[in-house]
C-alpha cells in the first residue's frame, strides 16, 4: 500500500536496514517490514491500514497476528495505526515519530521480568 511504502521510505531515511514483506519463519506471517538498527536490534513493523480496525479497535485477525508475532517471533513488534501516520504533516514529524516508537519498543523488549 502507499501507506506502507511511505513508512518504509521514512525508515530508510533514518538509515535502518529495511526488509520489506518479511516472512516470519516461526509463524509463517508476512510482516510489512523488519528493520535492523545501527546497534543490531531487529524490530518487526506492521503498518495497519483501515482494514485492520473497526471503529479504531483492531479486528480479531489483527489481534491474533500481533499476539502470535509477540509470543513466537524473535523480534519486538511495532504496530503503526494509519490514523497516527496520516496526522504527521512533515517528513521530520514522521522521522521523529518512528525514532520514538522504535526506541520505546526496543526498550520494552529488553526489560527483564523478575
Amino acid at each position: 500500500s502507499r501507506l506502507q511504502k511511505d513508512v518504509a521510505a521514512t525508515l530508510r531515511s533514518l538509515h535502518f536496514e529495511v526488509f520489506d514483506e518479511f516472512i516470519c519463519e516461526e509463524t509463517g506471517y508476512s510482516i510489512d517490514a523488519v528493520i535492523t538498527t545501527k546497534n543490531g536490534n531487529q524490530v518487526a513493523v506492521e503498518v495497519d491500514g483501515p482494514s485492520h480496525f473497526v471503529d479504531r479497535l483492531p479486528t480479531g485477525s489483527t489481534i491474533l497476528k500481533r499476539r502470535q508475532l509477540d509470543n513466537l517471533g524473535k523480534r519486538p513488534l511495532l504496530s503503526i495505526p494509519y490514523w497516527n501516520w496520516i496526522e504527521l504533516s512533515s517528513e521530520e514529524e514522521k522521522r521523529l515519530y518512528l525514532e520514538r516508537e522504535i526506541e520505546v519498543i526496543i526498550s520494552k523488549s529488553q526489560q527483564v521480568c523478575i
